[in-house]
């Protein structure tokens, strides 16, 4: 810099531009607010704390079992005849969630089980299910009425009293026993203590309440009724079944709750219930068949004994020893295609029975006679194998959605093609029947034209024994097969294999180690957020970076630090302290834009109140005066006179009276008690200021100063309020800013600066007041000022 060149102002030095973000801002922010996190981490975790103490905690129980699944579509006729097995389709493990959460099964799940009355403790924030951990027994009559869904309440009294109370504006009434609904109980107030054993009989319940031996209960508990309609819909969604892996036949089935021992019982019992289901839909095929068979044998089992009572009388009565070889042979022949010819009408008879339902009543079981299709190896099994499959699927499916899904009316269609393409070849198979019966009648007529030349009472006797025969062999053949039946029923077995027993595999909420977790991170977050927030909504100038970006132009001439002492001149009190030293840094600045040939006019202003112009205006003039400088400092805040508060000048002749033509200079200048410096205060505060300023006295005063004073330093209002500053810069030749560290508004500083700016005022420096040890601290800036300040030399 030219210290020779009036016209030369300080320049700012130019910085390097970081986009990375500045960490020891962020580290300086959070130790600023350390109260914050200080706050957070206790509040985060306490919460988190109470919230494991007293939230229920839900386990989750599992079973494993293994599928012995087949996953062919269709099954051969044997399959049928031998194991009366079920469809694959039903057996597959992508249906195993629908079979297993249908209400059927769970309803009978809950017929088995005691979940009808559910008790709890009584705690104060939270309640805990006591299923079989009661210290009551609660017995009830299963067919008189008993309030659904509301809560009894048991208040001990005594060893052996306790007290019952029930409010309601309404409530269900149910029998257990006909699982039936009595409409609505209305409003109920009621309250009584009894002995433990007594009942309670009312209109809208009976029971009785027991203690077991040894309790004695400390705590208030209450109980609910639940229908067992109402336990199947809720306990159906906790169900969940996973394969073991991808293709896998062992699945687990799981199911949550807050009490272990109610978890393990229903899983326990759904799957026995689940097992039992494919072995019950096995026996009852066998049973249906055997059914018929008995039928069958009982009206065979009274023709038999007719012809052979029949048979008797004729021997008695005609003295009939037994029939020639020729009759024998004869009546063997056509016995034996009497026998084919019975044996055709068995299965067409089947066929017929089939056909019929396929028309009338497809969905029933009825047809499912395997035991007497006897062309069992026909690609009729496996029709009807395929229509039976497709049956169970749409049962299912029709149990767990609307009827309008799309995937019931692709399934009816396929129903109906299986149907069709099965009465087709039930057609062709009758057909083939009819020709082999007209071929077997062919050869009956011919045997018995032969049989009719035999002697008439041979012929009659041959005709009795023919038809004991006939009888005798389809009652044996009746017997083998339902021998054969019987014995396939006892030896089914289920398609399933519990593996392992229902047990707790682990909790599913709350989870601590993940909640602990979010509690640390919402613990750090919070205050985060809060400083960012805050941060983000301060419009006041927190530091030097703040300043470069709305006057990048404009040097930051000095950084005085937070001064929290009662000193007026910190020079003269403190003249080691740090403070004292940030103002010799100014001073030192301030030679540089000091025109050699003319003197030093500091004009110091701000943009609002309350931002240290005074006090940096006072030690500025006070260290120019120590240094030996004749140095006077001018009160010209003629509205607001905080340097005639200052030194008590209140009563005193001021600038307002000079400029006023009503004293004269050495009227108004006061000495203290650092040498050299002179104060003139600002006199009563006059109605016109502005216009004292502007006259012609106050060129006159700066006149008659310069040539008294080496320095004179200005006093000056705000310039961001009022114009008088303005004014006076028209007498300065350095003029400088003061902005406080989160005082001075950022877009008032901002706006300010770019009007005097585009009025091109020369000169114009910043002082940075009263900044925090928590901003970087006098020596960061210390620094800074050494680094700027021998860059300037430099240059």
């Amino acid at each position: 810099m030219d210290k020779n060149n009036p016209n030369t102002s300080y320049s700012h030095p130019q910085t390097v531009s970081n986009t990375l973000p500045d960490f020891r801002k962020i580290v300086l922010l959070a130790k600023k607010n350390w109260y914050l996190f200080l706050i957070s981490f206790p509040f985060f975790v306490g919460l988190t704390h109470l919230y494991h103490r007293y939230t229920p905690v839900i386990y989750k129980g599992s079973v494993t079992v293994m599928m012995k699944s087949d996953e062919r579509r269709t099954i051969s006729g044997a399959g049928i005849i031998e194991g009366f097995g079920l469809s694959p389709e039903t057996k597959s493990i992508e249906n195993q969630t629908i079979i297993l959460r249908s209400k059927k099964i769970v309803k009978r799940v809950m017929d088995q089980l005691d979940f009808g009355v559910e008790i709890y403790s009584d705690g104060l924030f939270k309640d805990m299910d006591m299923y079989h951990k009661s210290p009551y027994v609660i017995s009830f009559d299963s067919s008189h009425v008993q309030l659904l869904n509301t809560p009894i309440y048991i208040e001990p009294v005594s060893a052996t009293q306790i007290k019952i109370e029930i409010n309601t504006e309404n409530a269900a009434l149910h029998t257990y026993k006909d699982e039936e609904s009595h409409g609505g109980s209305g409003p109920i107030t009621f309250s009584k203590t009894i002995q433990l054993g007594d009942e309670i009989i009312t209109p809208f319940c009976h029971f009785k309440i027991d203690s077991k031996a040894g309790a004695v209960p400390d705590v208030d508990y209450y109980f609910y009724f639940r229908s067992h309609d109402w336990l199947a819909s809720s306990y159906r969604h906790r169900i969940s079944v996973s394969p073991y892996k991808e293709g896998s036949s062992i699945i687990y089935i799981s199911a949550t709750g807050t009490n272990t021992q109610r978890i393990n019982t229903f899983l326990s019992a759904v799957t026995n219930i689940y097992l039992e289901q494919s072995l019950e839909r096995k026996n009852e095929i066998a049973e249906q068949t055997i059914a018929f068979i008995e039928t069958q044998l009982k009206e065979v089992a009274d023709s038999l004994r007719a012809t052979q009572r029949k048979m008797m009388e004729f021997r008695r009565q005609h003295i009939f020893n037994a029939p020639t070889e020729l009759s024998e042979r004869l009546t063997g022949q056509y016995f034996e295609l009497e026998k084919e010819m019975s044996q055709l009408g068995v299965r067409e008879n089947y066929y017929n029975t089939l056909s019929k339902h396929l028309v009338n009543d497809p969905l029933s079981d009825d047809y499912l006679l395997p035991a007497f299709s006897l062309d069992a190896n026909s690609f009729v099994t496996t029709f009807v194998t395929e229509l039976l499959s497709l049956h169970n699927e749409r049962s299912l499916l029709e149990s767990q959605t609307n009827k309008d899904n799309p995937l019931l009316t692709e399934l009816d269609k396929k129903i109906e093609v299986s149907k069709q393409n099965l009465l087709l070849a039930l057609r062709k198979i009758l057909k083939n029947i009819a020709i082999q019966k007209e071929k077997i009648t062919a050869q009956m007529d011919r045997a018995i034209t032969k049989i009719n030349n035999l002697p008439e009472t041979e012929l009659a006797y041959l005709d009795i024994e023919r038809s004991y025969n006939l009888n005798n062999a389809i009652y044996t053949f009746l017997l083998q097969k339902q021998s054969e039946t019987k014995i396939t029923k006892a030896s089914n077995t289920g398609d399933n294999e519990i593996l392992d027993d229902a047990s707790i595999t682990g909790i599913v909420s709350p989870n601590k180690s993940k909640n602990n977790r979010q509690a640390l991170f919402l613990a750090l977050l919070f205050p985060v957020a809060i400083v960012v927030l805050k941060e983000y909504l301060n419009n006041k100038i927190r530091d030097k970076n703040d300043l470069n970006a709305l006057a990048p132009q404009t040097p930051i001439l000095g950084y005085i630090p937070e001064y929290k002492g009662t000193s007026r001149i910190v020079i003269e009190s403190e003249p080691l302290s740090i403070i004292s030293e940030s103002f010799r840094a100014l001073r030192t600045k301030l030679k540089y834009m000091t025109p050699p040939d003319d003197k030093l006019v500091l004009c110091i202003t701000s943009t609002g109140m309350g931002e240290g112009k005074t006090f940096c205006a006072l030690n500025l003039a006070a260290i120019f005066a120590i240094s030996g400088k004749k140095t006077t400092l001018l009160g010209f805040d003629l509205r607001k006179p905080r340097l005639t508060e200052l030194f008590n000048h209140q009563k005193h002749t001021g600038l307002s009276h000079y400029l006023a033509g009503h004293a004269k200079l050495d009227e108004i200048k006061y000495t203290e008690s650092i040498k050299h410096l002179t104060i003139i205060p600002s006199g009563e505060i006059p109605p016109n200021p502005s216009e004292l300023i502007s006259c012609c006295n106050t060129k006159k005063l700066f006149s008659q100063l310069k040539e008294e004073f080496d320095v004179i330093v200005i006093d000056s209002p705000p310039i961001g309020i009022v114009a008088d500053a303005r004014l006076l810069m028209e007498h300065s030749n350095c003029n400088l800013f003061v902005v406080r560290e989160n005082k001075t508004i950022k877009e008032q500083f901002k706006h300010t600066h770019q009007s005097l700016t585009e009025e091109k005022i020369a000169h114009m420096g910043i002082i940075f007041n009263n900044i925090s040890k928590d901003n970087g601290g006098y020596g960061h800036y210390s620094q800074q000022y050494y680094t700027d300040s021998k860059k300037s030399s430099q240059s």
